[in-house]
C-alpha cells in the first residue's frame, strides 16, 4: 500500500497568492500525486470559494482567523493524522517548488525512518540568494546554511516554509505550540524540539524551491522597511520580535542565555534606527554584503 502524504498549507487573504501555489503544485503533478489541505484561516477574499471551485480535488478546512501560522499547520497535521497520513509536507503559499522537488523530500524521509527534511529556498528563480531552508544553531543565534544543489546538510531546525515531517513525530513530540508561538518562529521551535528528540533533520540541497524573502525577515541594514514600520511592528504577532512570543522563543531555544538575548534584540532594534537615520542604506547594504560573503565562504 502506497503511503499517504499530506501537502498543508496555511492560507489567510491572499488568493492570488494561494492559487499560484496550487497551479504550481498541479503543474508539477502534485495534486495528483499526493493530498493536498488548504487551512484557511478566515479569508474575507472569496479564497475557499475559488478553491473549491478550481481544485474540487482540494480539501478546504476553515478557520475563525484566530489560527496564525501555527494554529493552521497544527490544525491541518491533526485532520492528516486521522486521516492516516504517513507524512505531512508543511508548504507556504508562497513557496514554489520545482518539478519533482516534493517527491525527493518524501523520498529523503522513507530512506531514514526518524528523518524530517527539508529544501532549499531560493528569492528568485535564478537561484543566487538563499531564502530559507535549514539553519543551525549557534551559541547566541540561529544561522541559514546555504546548501547547493548535489549536497546534503545536517541542522538543526528549519525554516516551515518547505518541511516534510513522519508521522511519528506527531507520537513523540505532539502538534507545533499553537497557543505559546502563535505564528512566528514557532517552525523553528519544533523542528528544534525533533532534533532534541532525536529526530535526523536534513537539507536536500537538490530539492529546490522559490520563496521570496519577506521584508520584515530582511536585515534590518539592507531592507527598505523604515525602522519606525519596525516599531509599530512589534505589537503584530507577525513581528519575529513580538515581545511576548519573543520570550518564549529566547528561552525555549537559547536556555539560561535567553533573557540576555531577548534585551540584546532591541538593544540591536534602537542601534539600527539610530544607525538608519545617521547613515545611507546604501552604506548598511555594502557592510552587511561584506559581512554575508565572508559568512557565505565558510557555510558552503
Amino acid at each position: 500500500m502506497a503511503d499517504q502524504v499530506y501537502i498543508l498549507i496555511p492560507v489567510h487573504n491572499r488568493r492570488a497568492i494561494t492559487l499560484d501555489c496550487l497551479d504550481t503544485l498541479q503543474r508539477n503533478g502534485d495534486l495528483d500525486r499526493y493530498s493536498v489541505v488548504v487551512i484557511d484561516d478566515g479569508s474575507t477574499d472569496g479564497t475557499a470559494e475559488v478553491i473549491s471551485g478550481a481544485y474540487p480535488v482540494v480539501t478546504v478546512l476553515q478557520g475563525d482567523g484566530k489560527l496564525w501560522w501555527t494554529g493552521a499547520i497544527a490544525k491541518g497535521m491533526e485532520y492528516a493524522y486521522h486521516q492516516g497520513a504517513d507524512y505531512f509536507i508543511w508548504l507556504n503559499d508562497d513557496t514554489l517548488p520545482l518539478p519533482t522537488a516534493l517527491t525527493q523530500l518524501v523520498e529523503q524521509c522513507r530512506a531514514a525512518p526518524r528523518c524530517i527534511a527539508t529544501g532549499q529556498c531560493y528569492a528568485s528563480t535564478q537561484l543566487l540568494k538563499p531564502s530559507y531552508g535549514g539553519q543551525i544553531k549557534r551559541s547566541f543565534s540561529i544561522q541559514l546554511i546555504a546548501t547547493p544543489k548535489g549536497q546534503k546538510r545536517a541542522c538543526d531546525c528549519m525554516s516551515g516554509n518547505l518541511v516534510c515531517l513522519p508521522r511519528s513525530a506527531v507520537v513523540d513530540i505532539g502538534y507545533p505550540p499553537a497557543k505559546q508561538l502563535p505564528h512566528c518562529r514557532a517552525d523553528i521551535v519544533y523542528t528544534l524540539n525533533a532534533k532534541r528528540a532525536g529526530y535526523d533533520l536534513k537539507v536536500v540541497g537538490d530539492v529546490i524551491a522559490i520563496a521570496p524573502l519577506n521584508p520584515l525577515d530582511e536585515s534590518w541594514a539592507s531592507s527598505p522597511v523604515p525602522m519606525s514600520q519596525r516599531w509599530r511592528q512589534l505589537a503584530s504577532l507577525k513581528s519575529n520580535i513580538h515581545p511576548s512570543t519573543y520570550w518564549l522563543y529566547c528561552h525555549q531555544v537559547f536556555g539560561w542565555l535567553g533573557p540576555i538575548l531577548f534585551v540584546w534584540v532591541y538593544i540591536k532594534l534602537l542601534g539600527f534606527t539610530v544607525a538608519r537615520g545617521v547613515l545611507p542604506l546604501d552604506w548598511l547594504k555594502k557592510i552587511k554584503t561584506l559581512k554575508d560573503s565572508k559568512l557565505q565562504a565558510g557555510l558552503w
